[in-house]
């Protein structure tokens, strides 16, 4: 495969990967509100709580967290495989090479982890400072600037923060998600089967279709 082709492809199955990580993020952080609200009130409260785990805060969350994946998975360690079992422009020690030790087992997992916790921080991170402003627009300029100004808004950031990461299970949620998308990464893509063209077996037009008469049998 060419090395523009193989870039490009490489990207491409990133790209989807991130596209999947953050909808199936979205969906797994609905379903606990939902199922919580369905059990104790019946559909309406499973809706309210539908709507609370797709709050504009929430959504932008899972940008900061695709973000974090996007940029994981454009490290040259954790870049995804291409067809044959390569990474993409994999040179040194990056390109496999035999049976892969413990200790380097228990490296890339470290570092997979390292990324994962930072995709889910960053999902948090990005969810309290929306709801930070989300509360500074209803409260007014006036008021949010005098709160930056006594500090009352960076501890009202810091306890919004706490409370998604302690309280909510998203950030746990991001973790194993972006965990299980690094891990897909590194397998390697199978290339498609090659199957050969079926040949036409009909007679081209104007050929002789009529069978000839057998001869004189044998005396």
């Amino acid at each position: 495969m060419a090395p523009d082709v193989d870039r490009m492809t490489v990207a491409a199955r990133r790209d989807r990967l991130v596209v999947a990580a953050c909808l199936s993020l979205a969906f797994l952080q609905t379903l606990p509100y939902v199922v919580v609200g369905w059990i104790t009130a019946g559909g309406t409260a499973a809706g309210d709580g539908a709507l609370h785990a797709l709050s504009p805060a929430a959504l932008l969350g899972l940008v900061g967290f695709g973000v974090v994946l996007a940029v994981a998975l454009a490290q040259p360690s954790l870049r995804p495989m291409a067809r044959g079992g390569a990474p993409s422009g994999a040179t040194g020690s990056d390109a496999p090479r035999g049976p892969v030790l413990p200790r380097r087992r228990a490296r890339s997992l470290l570092r997979r982890l390292r990324w994962a916790v930072g995709a889910a921080l960053a999902a948090a991170a990005v969810h309290a400072a929306a709801v930070l402003l989300d509360d500074a627009t209803r409260s007014g300029a006036e008021s949010f600037g005098r709160s930056l100004d006594d500090g009352s808004a960076l501890w009202a950031y810091v306890s919004v923060l706490l409370v998604v990461l302690a309280q909510d299970p998203r950030a746990l949620v991001a973790v194993v998600v972006a965990m299980v998308t690094l891990t897909r990464a590194r397998r390697s893509v199978r290339p498609p089967r090659w199957r050969p063209a079926r040949r036409d077996r009909r007679p081209p037009q104007g050929a002789r279709t009529t069978h000839r008469s057998p001869g004189p049998p044998p005396s």
